[in-house]
């Protein structure tokens, strides 16, 4: 068992890319980049996993329908793929720094849930 209090906090940078990744304007590239040596994933199909080296901020990245919003229109527009959808469903639900906004929590966790696992992404 690893003990949190040995476990870096995040930098600002790497909570700015959390952010901004909730809300489309990081891609998954810049994620992984600003998240190196603390948050690693994988994400082939049929192989989603990911290994946190953080510790959990204070308040957490709420994820709030906002969010989901932000993405489904995103995605009507034409200005994402389904696999970039599926990626982003699915590292909200694999990082810790995410918390799903309690008011609404049940909601958010169903949708991204059915969009990381029932859409295609390769």
């Amino acid at each position: 068992m690893i003990d949190e209090t040995q476990l870096p906090y995040l930098t600002a940078h790497q909570q700015d890319v959390l952010r901004r990744f909730a809300w489309m304007e990081a891609n998954v590239e810049e994620l992984r980049t600003a998240m190196t040596g603390v948050f690693e994933f994988e994400l082939q199909r049929g192989h989603r996993a990911a290994r946190t080296w953080f510790r959990m901020p204070e308040p957490g990245i709420a994820i709030t329908r906002r969010h989901l919003e932000n993405a489904l229109t995103r995605k009507r527009e034409g200005k994402i793929e389904e696999c970039d959808l599926v990626e982003w469903a699915t590292l909200l639900l694999l990082n810790d720094a995410y918390v799903l906004d309690p008011g609404d929590e049940d909601l958010i966790a169903e949708w991204l849930n059915d969009i990381s696992l029932h859409l295609d992404s390769k």
